[in-house]
């Protein structure tokens, strides 16, 4: 049971699974080897690797003018909005609009929110 719901499969490594209703959302708690996980680095390799260099500084821009605390306290939704303006970059001198900024950070709250709720499930399993 997975947060009162059926879990369709449990993967190799007996902590991750895939949910019957929600299967390509699923965000693991571990990473299985057999997955083949590539390294990112850290924000400043990954924005070089992906030619995200004029992005990163538009978003971090952006949060400073709407003084996001958010900017200073989680590098990881800095990374993950980062990761999501990257889906719409269109060449290496890419410059997101304030549409795009505001729709990433839309979607690493709403990533940040879900990885969360997991991590709250899986902890409520282990109490049990």
């Amino acid at each position: 049971m997975a947060g009162g719901r059926r879990v369709g499969m449990v993967c190799k490594d007996g902590v991750t699974f895939w949910d019957l209703l929600d299967s390509e959302r699923c965000t693991p708690l571990t990473i299985h080897p057999s997955m083949k996980p590539e390294e990112l680095g850290n924000l400043v390799q990954f924005s070089q690797a992906k030619a995200l260099g004029k992005a990163l500084q538009a978003l971090v821009s952006h949060l400073q003018a709407v003084d996001d605390q958010r900017l200073g306290s989680d590098p990881l939704f800095v990374m993950r909005a980062l990761w999501f303006v990257g889906q719409k970059a269109s060449g290496e001198a890419y410059v997101p609009d304030a549409g795009t900024l505001l729709w990433a950070c839309e979607q690493a709250q709403a990533q940040a929110q879900s990885a969360e709720h997991i991590h709250q499930l899986a902890g409520q399993y282990c109490s049990v």
